[in-house]
């Protein structure tokens, strides 16, 4: 087997460049499988082809979108006609994460969930929008397009507020299809949702799996699939990415953002928090507080 092509980050958005990119290919070809450090989302405008994930085949056609990360080796095949927007960012950049869209069931689907059970040969998980949809997502691409191959004063902002809302609409757009293919995956999404919204309180792996319409057995193992952790892990995770974005931002303390943040023990939130951050909580939030 052939190995995959590296792409490397600069050549889509320049030594030093702005880690956004949109682009509007006509006539896109086959493309041999290939990874890369960044993102992509992927909206076919008209014709038909094939994706390539870790030697999986999904077939796509006009008004699908769906997302790739690039670490996992993809390709496109048998494209017919092909007409597509390509949306490449880099997401340890773009900071998603700090504007909290795993509230919606819709993000946790399109950009987390589809992604990971893509390998699966029997998953069939693309976002299929309607003309009017459609019409909506490419007047936002249209403008991102526009600014960032224009380079005009204030094009960064531009071009990020119109991809924060790209986002937001094709998440909204996932969660309420009617797909008996979207419905299942929702299912799931529901449940990663709800962690991000409940993070603090006590958590309850058999609500959660009731909420995907799971076993508990069936839950876990999705869970598992999907995040590579246990559900207790993922909510540890959480609860310490929560409490370093309060950490940043706010002048509270590290008693009180641990209680918010769901520890009852302030002593055992700054052990986990040394665990996954490298750094008790008060040593972090001297080096990285950003009030004045």
């Amino acid at each position: 087997m052939k190995k995959p092509v590296r792409i490397d980050g600069e050549h889509v958005f320049g030594k030093d460049g702005f880690p956004l990119d949109v682009s509007t290919w006509k006539q896109h070809g086959d493309y041999p499988s290939h990874t890369h450090s960044f993102s992509e989302i992927a909206i076919i405008l008209e014709g038909t082809g094939t994706t390539d994930v870790d030697g999986q085949l999904f077939y796509f056609h006009a008004g699908d979108a769906f997302v790739l990360h690039g670490r996992r080796p993809h390709a496109y095949l048998n494209t017919h006609d092909l007409t597509l927007i390509n949306i490449t960012y880099d997401p340890m950049v773009m900071e998603l994460d700090r504007f909290n869209p795993g509230t919606l069931p819709g993000y946790q689907a399109l950009f987390v969930i589809n992604p990971a059970l893509r390998r699966k040969e029997s998953y069939r998980g693309h976002l299929t929008l309607t003309p009017e949809q459609m019409i909506k997502v490419k007047a936002l691409t249209d403008v991102m397009e526009m600014e960032l191959h224009k380079g005009n004063p204030g094009f960064e902002l531009m071009a990020t507020g119109h991809f924060m809302m790209l986002v937001a609409l094709l998440s909204r757009f996932y969660t309420a299809s009617k797909s008996p293919d979207a419905q299942k995956v929702l299912r799931l999404a529901d449940a990663l949702s709800y962690l991000e919204k409940h993070f603090m309180e006590p958590l309850e792996v058999d609500e959660l799996a009731k909420m995907a319409n799971m076993s508990r057995r069936s839950f876990f193992r999705a869970f598992s699939e999907v995040t590579h952790q246990s559900p207790q892990a993922y909510m540890m995770r959480l609860r310490i990415m929560k409490a370093v974005k309060m950490l940043e931002t706010s002048g509270e303390n590290i008693t009180e953002v641990a209680f918010e943040c769901g520890f009852q023990d302030s002593n055992y939130f700054s052990r986990q928090f040394k665990n996954t951050m490298g750094m008790p909580p008060s040593e972090f939030q001297q080096k990285f507080n950003r009030l004045p």
